[in-house]
């Protein structure tokens, strides 16, 4: 279970950071993950950029105080819980959602957990396991002996990061994800197989460049070159970090069809139907801009 940040983890952090520890050996000092320590730093950092005990404890607490103020806030605002919980989606963030209503997102999470945990469920990101990297795909496939490697890419005015969902079944998902706008396609498959990947994305048309992995579904990717006016490369085996705007971006997806979900049992038409919610969602990282209106290009297609 989760519990804050207390003073004590604060000295133990501080001192910590003065020594030059990293923030996942800190972690490991006070029970905490990497990602914790990283975010308990840039959130209470001092004016001048420090990270100090007294400061960093008198932040947190006036956050807290100011959230369970506008926690009440909520609760005695018929109108502003009304549009918080119609805004909520597994593929919307209470961040997304606070830039539009005007309040933190740590106020949207602190006010379902003490005030509709039924809320929960529309919560992103919810159950994720992390997949291990650098784990199975040990197979030697010598179809990669010839591949252009990432290291070759040059930026262009398109680049797309491609790879494959599976599915409970033989079917699968097969999404592009364009580098700078995250705006995103995806493609029902009935499988998994390097031909039915060859066929869908000629049938796309993809310009720029495609960067893949290493999986078997990409090894047509001289036919993907001849018949779209795409420059296909691959990252490195066991890399995803490599492609991490497509990684990202499965993750959403993961949210709405997650593990052993069937995707025999939905349309192209169901699956157009979220990608076209994740191109029109607002995004943090695109400076509160959509994906769609960052890419400017067949915004009205799935």
């Amino acid at each position: 279970m989760y519990t804050h940040i207390t003073r004590d983890d604060r000295v133990i952090i501080s001192n910590s950071l003065r020594m030059g520890e990293s923030y996942a050996k800190i972690g490991v000092r006070i029970s905490k993950n990497k990602g914790a320590i990283c975010r308990e730093v840039d959130r209470n950092k001092d004016p001048y950029g420090r990270y100090r005990v007294w400061s960093a404890d008198k932040i947190a607490q006036n956050r807290r105080k100011n959230s369970k103020y506008h926690t009440r806030k909520i609760e005695n605002d018929n109108k502003l819980a009304r549009t918080i919980e119609e805004k909520l989606h597994p593929l919307v963030s209470p961040e997304v959602i606070a830039h539009e209503v005007g309040i933190t997102h740590e106020t949207i999470y602190a006010w379902i957990s003490r005030s509709r945990p039924d809320l929960k469920v529309q919560l992103p990101q919810r159950n994720r396991k992390r997949r291990r990297y650098g784990s199975k795909r040990s197979k030697k496939q010598g179809w990669t002996k010839d591949v252009r490697s990432i290291d070759e890419r040059l930026l262009i005015d398109e680049n797309w990061e491609g790879d494959t969902i599976k599915g409970s079944t033989r079917s699968r998902v097969l999404t592009h994800v364009e580098y700078d706008s995250l705006f995103t396609v995806a493609d029902l498959m009935s499988d998994g197989t390097a031909d039915s990947v060859h066929a869908k994305t000629k049938q796309r048309q993809f310009a720029g460049t495609i960067t893949y992995d290493r999986g078997s579904e990409f090894a047509l990717w001289r036919m993907i070159e001849k018949d779209t006016p795409a420059t296909v490369y691959f990252a490195h085996a066991h890399h995803p970090w490599e492609r991490g705007k497509n990684e990202n971006t499965n993750g959403r997806l993961r949210r709405v069809f997650p593990k052993k979900f069937d995707f025999a049992t939905i349309k192209q038409r169901d699956l157009d139907l979220v990608v076209w919610k994740m191109n029109h969602t607002k995004r943090k990282t695109l400076n509160w801009r959509t994906p769609c209106s960052v890419y400017g290009k067949c915004c009205t297609s799935g």
